[in-house]
């Protein structure tokens, strides 16, 4: 079997998956992605709400200047607000307001991809999959050790 031929498709299919998705959120739940950007942001607040900016920084891994600048954004369209913390009035706490608490996060149906393959197909696809996330398991633990 030529490996490289696999790899390649291997990419490709990870590339189309990514290219779907984007097209998928941006027709369906607009620019908010909940993995990247403003959504990302939108995101960890309806699971953390009322959090001190710097701590959703650090959270997510932002500079907290390019945080400051996507909060802006968001506060501007009304998504959340920033209010000074009680404690110490240095400190914002970001909280969503009903327009942000109100967004949906949509994924697409994956399904529908997989609905090419028959139910045996479908199985040893699942079987493969897990043996190729193992390794990637594998190889990062080397890597970060």
């Amino acid at each position: 079997m030529d490996n490289q031929n696999l790899t390649e498709i291997f990419m490709e299919t990870h590339h189309l998956l990514h290219r779907y998705n984007m097209i998928w959120h941006s027709k369906n739940v607009g620019d908010f992605d909940p993995r990247r950007g403003q959504g990302r942001i939108l995101a960890a607040l309806k699971k953390m709400e009322g959090i001190n900016q710097r701590e959703l920084a650090f959270i997510l891994d932002i500079r907290p200047q390019s945080l400051g600048e996507m909060l802006q954004k968001l506060e501007q369209n009304n998504f959340l607000t920033r209010k000074p913390a009680k404690d110490d009035k240095r400190s914002l706490i970001v909280e969503l307001t009903d327009k942000g608490k109100a967004l949906k996060f949509q994924r697409p149906d994956y399904d529908e991809i997989l609905n090419c393959l028959d139910e045996d197909e479908q199985e040893n696809f699942k079987n493969y999959l897990k043996k190729i996330s193992e390794r990637l398991e594998e190889l990062i633990n080397d890597e970060e050790n």
